[in-house]
């Protein structure tokens, strides 16, 4: 997948239970939505390093299996 195919479908995924409005996701950026799902809102470390980042993006197919890709990369964090 594209960075935006990737963000595109993270947004949609948040949308469908209606966790983030639309209208919210719809003004940030490709890198920023990424950024937000690979990030530890309390700390701000984030969890995948950036070049894992783009392998991570590369494989995918959805939102999904962006999530679950990004979990066996991502570093382990307490």
């Amino acid at each position: 997948m594209q960075k935006a195919g990737v963000a595109r479908a993270w947004c949609q995924r948040q949308h469908e239970p209606g966790q983030v409005p639309a209208e919210m996701s719809d003004a940030l950026s490709d890198d920023t939505i990424i950024d937000s799902s690979i990030t530890c809102s309390c700390c701000g470390e984030q969890h995948v390093p950036s070049q894992q980042l783009h392998v991570a993006i590369f494989m995918v197919k959805d939102a999904d299996g962006f999530c679950h890709v990004c979990t066996q990369l991502g570093r382990k964090h307490v």
